[in-house]
């Protein structure tokens, strides 16, 4: 756990930065190791300073993180055409590598590196607005975009706001607004659609992944592990990498979900890091709500409470 400073938070993706650190410390690999830069002690007062003012930016953390931190990176067969069998093949190493440096730069930034319940179309409604002359009447979704005056909004309403919205205007009951809300228009929740915009804001290399980039990466995970006949060195490094990827996968994921792949051996993977990472979230969420109630006062140790009983659950859900 990080340094507590009075507030009962905790950062789950503390939690598992040694698990993912040593399944990235030793990969097979056909690359050289990595220069470090000796660093001046004259320079070392300037540079304090400066990453304090930078502290709060995302892209730079997110390449601070990405210089300390190895990426996982594949063993690619020698001497192959482009157009061939081994061409495609290399093609998901690239995607592997790629969307994982992404979700590892994501986690080093501070932000949830993979939503994998939020799919890309509802990024793409999120940042589509209709035109205020395709609705015929007012509808739930007319209202998300557009106010009792017709002027619309900056952003559309969250789920929440729309469901007192519909409330006041059809005189519904909360669960039958929200309802509506959820059913009868493309609103999201406040967590999802902050995700979505902090998303939209971060530099590409540390883009978190939606769902539908998280079903991608699973896939050429699984096109990964399945090498091509080839070199043993190759066949044999690479799906060992493929196997560390999956349990990565597994270490950063902070809510419970089953194993996406098909594949046994990634799945078991997957399975086991997963629910050690909750177990271990779980335990930490335990911890601090020993600590003395904090300056934020009652708020602050409900707040607590809540993150200590979601981490709780979720454990659960791993241990069946």
């Amino acid at each position: 756990m990080r340094a507590f400073d009075g507030d009962q938070t905790m950062d789950a993706a503390a939690i598992s930065d040694q698990e993912v650190g040593a399944l990235l410390s030793n990969l097979p690999t056909a690359h050289g190791p990595k220069v470090v830069q000796s660093v001046e002690a004259s320079s070392l007062g300037n540079r304090l300073r400066a990453w304090k003012r930078r502290l709060r930016d995302p892209a730079k953390r997110a390449r601070r993180a990405a210089r300390v931190t190895r990426h996982i990176r594949f063993v690619y067969f020698a001497h192959v055409d482009d157009d061939s069998l081994f061409g495609e093949y290399h093609h998901e190493l690239v995607t592997v590598e790629v969307l994982l440096d992404r979700v590892l730069a994501a986690r080093g930034a501070g932000m949830k590196a993979i939503h994998p319940s939020l799919p890309g179309d509802a990024e793409e409604r999120l940042f589509s607005r209709p035109p205020r002359g395709s609705f015929y009447q007012v509808t739930p979704e007319y209202i998300r975009w557009y106010g009792r005056d017709g002027v619309r909004r900056t952003t559309p309403m969250v789920r929440e706001e729309l469901a007192i919205e519909l409330m006041g205007e059809y005189a519904y009951t909360y669960a039958d607004a929200m309802d509506v809300a959820t059913n009868h228009s493309g609103s999201l929740t406040r967590d999802d659609q902050t995700w979505l915009l902090t998303r939209s804001k971060a530099p590409i290399s540390c883009r978190p992944l939606h769902a539908t980039e998280f079903r991608q990466l699973v896939k050429a995970i699984e096109a990964a592990y399945d090498v091509p006949r080839g070199d043993t060195n190759v066949i044999s490094a690479n799906r060992d990498i493929a196997q560390r990827a999956a349990a990565l996968l597994g270490a950063v994921l902070d809510e419970y979900m089953e194993a996406p792949f098909t594949t046994p051996e990634l799945a078991q993977a997957f399975t086991d890091f997963h629910s050690a990472h909750l177990q271990r979230v779980a335990a930490a969420s335990r911890l601090v709500g020993l600590l003395p109630m904090p300056i934020t006062g009652v708020l602050g140790w409900f707040s607590a409470k809540r993150a200590r009983i979601y981490a709780e659950v979720q454990a659960r859900l791993a241990a069946r």
